[in-house]
This record gives C-alpha cells, structure tokens and sequence, in this order.
C-alpha cells in the first residue's frame, strides 16, 4: 500500500517536471538490447527496429497522467504502424498486474484505445537497468531513440503535444540522414 502511494506522489510531481533531456549525437547511450515482450509474450527488442524512430513510454494503470497520454501513444503507434518510420513501445511497469489487470484494464478502454499495444520490459541483460543503467524513478517517463537505436531524448510527466515534437525532431533527423546516405552512395 505505501508503495503504491509513494508511486502515485512520484506520478503526480512528475506531470510537473516534464524537462526534456536531449542528447548530442556522440553521446547517445546504445539501447538497441533494451528488450519487450507483449502481452501473448512476444518478445523483441530495440535494435530489432533499426532505421526506425522508437518511442518507449514507461506507464503504469494506477497513475493518471499515464492515463491521459494513452490516447495520444496509442494514436501515434497506429501511424507508426502505416507508415514504417516510427514504433511506439507503451512499456507497462505494474509489477503486481502485468498481465491480467492491465489486459483488463485495456479492454474496458478499448474504444477509447482501438488496436492497443502494450509490453512489459524484459529482465537480465535486455532490462532497463542493464541498459539505461538505472531504474525507472517516475511515471510516465518517455524515451525516445534514434534510427541507430541510441537514446535521443527522454522525459518524465506528461504534457500534450511534447512527445510529437519531440517525434518530430527525430523523424526530421532520421530524414537528414537518409537523404545524406543517398548522397553518398555512388552512382551505378
């Protein structure tokens, strides 16, 4: 019960902070092992989707500006979908109610959250302590990582319209460098 509330306390101060931490190129942390595995536990990981923008977000049922930045998540891991460039990881941490309360909690949320995706993080070698080098503090917290599979920014809380800008930044990044690439391939 304690954890829980100091949970919710970390939850709630974290819809204030929402500070974006962006990296530099050359310092870029590789979380291309930083592995998932869905609910019927299919597993994958972030170097599985090179070339692509990643969005991993760190959520839990119980914190509700996690619960307001679902539909957002959602909508955009349906374009991600459609379009190819980008994959949306809704990584949920209720350790005590992965899978059957957050199923759950999905299905009476379905026509709020139509075709849904969550994960859980995976342990050992691909889990967030092994890859990002500490544990996930506050919720929700938000990775984004470039097409090379490094961390190219990340931030707790949630504010609307900061994770497509953030998405922005980094499709229009990845875009840079397949137009240099092309440039750089000689001609036939």
């Amino acid at each position: 019960m304690f954890k829980r509330l100091a949970l919710a306390l970390l939850c709630a101060l974290s819809l204030a902070a929402g500070g974006v931490e962006r990296f530099p190129v050359e310092q870029r942390l590789d979380l291309s092992r930083l592995g998932f595995v869905d609910a019927k536990g299919k597993k994958c990981v972030v170097g599985d989707f090179k070339g692509r923008v990643v969005v991993v977000d760190f959520w839990a049922v119980w914190c509700g500006p996690c619960r307001r930045s679902l539909p957002e998540l959602n909508a955009l891991q349906q374009q991600g979908r459609e379009k190819g460039t980008l994959v949306v990881i809704p990584c949920n941490l209720d350790e005590d109610l992965w899978p059957r309360s957050v199923v759950r909690f999905l299905d009476r949320n379905a026509e709020a959250l139509p075709g849904f995706l969550s994960y859980r993080a995976q342990l050992g070698k691909a889990g967030i302590g092994s890859n990002l080098g500490h544990d996930i503090a506050s919720f929700p917290t938000t990775l984004v990582i470039d097409g090379k599979g490094r961390l190219a920014a990340r931030w707790s809380g949630y504010t609307e319209g900061l994770l497509v800008a953030e998405l922005n930044r980094a499709l229009a990044e990845l875009a840079e460098e397949a137009a240099a690439q092309a440039t750089e391939a000689p001609a036939p």
